[in-house]
């Protein structure tokens, strides 16, 4: 359950949306986010259910973006990072954090391409370990990293396409899956949106087994306007607020 939390926290935010410019290469998106359905109960009794977060991009030699993800009761939150390449086809570093009440770990990973290895730190409560893997993949990217390539390319993906999502040093074979264009209610606004699937299917879907949705705006930003991610015992809903 934490790896999974971890793996989609990933992955997206809440409140009034706006956009900020350090050197015009940095943007920030602030979202709400909640647990629902399922039993959401009981992930409360060990990570946080509800909160706001803050999506910050910044592009420049490469990519870095950052969610964070705090809890309402302010006794914790989740962090994700991932550091890419400016087309979204590659991470070059994924990191993914969480502290909550008396539990905190913090798992970092760059990934070495032309060596074929992924090198994975990870710090907890008893101490830091370093371990080596071999990667198996060219172009290996983390979930926030696959967003930012749906972002990126959202008008050359109308039909399904293989993918890998790397969670730590552990590769999945998932599906991007685009659905038609709607209307979604965003704050007070009716605003057209691109939807997509991140999913893993056939045997894989037992490795993987939440599913992210995704809801582009359909215009030249291609914001994550809703995101949400099917887990084991709740769906974790992060819904963008009226722009400000």
């Amino acid at each position: 359950m934490k790896k999974l939390l971890s793996l989609v926290v990933l992955v997206l935010f809440l409140a009034p949306i706006s956009m900020a410019a350090d050197g015009g290469n940095t943007e920030r998106l602030n979202y709400s986010w909640h647990l629902r359905g399922g039993l959401s109960w009981l992930a409360r009794l060990a990570f946080p259910s509800s909160g706001r977060g803050t999506l910050e991009t910044k592009t420049a030699d490469t990519v870095n973006s950052r969610l964070t993800i705090n809890a309402s009761d302010t006794k914790g939150y989740y962090l994700y990072e991932s550091n890419m390449v400016p087309e979204g086809t590659q991470t070059l570093m994924s990191r993914s954090a969480y502290a909550y009440k008396s539990s905190a770990r913090d798992e970092r990973v760059s990934f070495d391409v032309d060596r074929g290895l992924a090198r994975v730190q990870k710090t907890t409560d008893e101490g830091t370990e370093v371990k080596v893997h071999k990667l198996e993949s060219a172009a290996p990217q983390d979930v926030l990293t696959s967003i930012y390539y749906l972002r990126q390319h959202a008008d050359e993906i109308h039909a399904p396409r293989q993918a890998q999502i790397f969670s730590g040093a552990k590769q999945y074979d998932v599906v991007y899956q685009p659905l038609p264009t709607t209307t979604m209610r965003v704050g007070n606004t009716d605003m057209r949106v691109r939807p997509f699937t991140i999913k893993a299917t056939g045997t894989e879907a037992k490795r993987f087994p939440g599913e992210v949705r995704v809801w582009l705006s359909d215009d030249g930003r291609r914001i994550p306007v809703r995101i949400d991610i099917d887990q084991k015992y709740a769906t974790l809903k992060l819904d963008l607020q009226t722009a400000g």
